[in-house]
């Protein structure tokens, strides 16, 4: 039990007190001591830090008693300080990668005729770039499995396709060649099976008309 305490970020002096004071109710440091087997040198330090941290309420009055927060309270405090520090971080990111945005070209696939991509969130993060440029048609020929992921994925920008009256065509089929073809003009190849890690996924990026409407002509079959 105490090495699950601990998950919620508290050491293992901490993880004893809290774990004592929510067996007994409300406490004394000096029985806190005893309970928790945390020297009484080091029990007033690590009540101070527990109430700081969210996790016990002490009396006003004296004898001085303490109170533990309830584990679901607990967990509502600690969700909502992550949940605003993710937040702070995450509009953080955001303006560092604005800013790379307006101070870089544009990529151009066109300069090159094939791209290897490894890892999926990298194969995503083209794919939301090619998307993003379709004006007549998107093609996904895959298993139901992976054509369902994809819609999850991508689903506002399917959604911003449709109004804009792009095609945008699923064909499932049996196991073997996935791939997705944008506008006729660029095939992406997924080059390792379904079931891959998604650190390891590999797909070949191919910048070309004629294989692109190779390859849409049989996907759509």
């Amino acid at each position: 039990m105490i090495e699950e305490i601990k998950k919620l970020g508290l050491n293992e002096y901490e993880a004893k007190v809290y774990r004592s004071l929510l067996s007994m109710g409300k406490s004394s440091a000096v029985a806190l001591s005893r309970s928790a087997s945390v020297p009484r040198a080091r029990v007033y330090d690590v009540l101070s830090t527990l109430e700081k941290k969210g996790f016990v309420i002490k009396s006003a009055s004296k004898p001085i008693e303490f109170v533990a927060v309830s584990p679901s309270k607990v967990f509502e405090g600690l969700a909502r300080s992550r949940n605003e520090r993710l937040e702070k971080e995450l509009k953080e990111l955001e303006g560092v990668a604005f800013s790379l945005e307006n101070s870089s070209k544009e990529s151009d696939f066109g300069s090159e005729q094939a791209w290897v991509v490894d890892g999926r969130h990298n194969i995503y993060s083209l794919i939301s770039q090619e998307l993003e440029k379709c004006v007549e048609s998107v093609l996904i020929s895959a298993l139901d499995s992976s054509i369902k992921r994809k819609k999850a994925s991508f689903s506002n920008y399917f959604d911003a396709l449709g109004a804009k009256g792009v095609k945008v065509i699923a064909n499932r089929r049996q196991p073997g060649a996935r791939f997705m073809v944008f506008d006729k003009n660029s095939v992406l190849l997924f080059m390792t099976p379904e079931k891959q890690d998604e650190a390891h996924e590999r797909a070949l990026f191919i910048n070309s008309p004629f294989l692109a409407e190779y390859f849409y002509s049989n996907g759509k079959k």
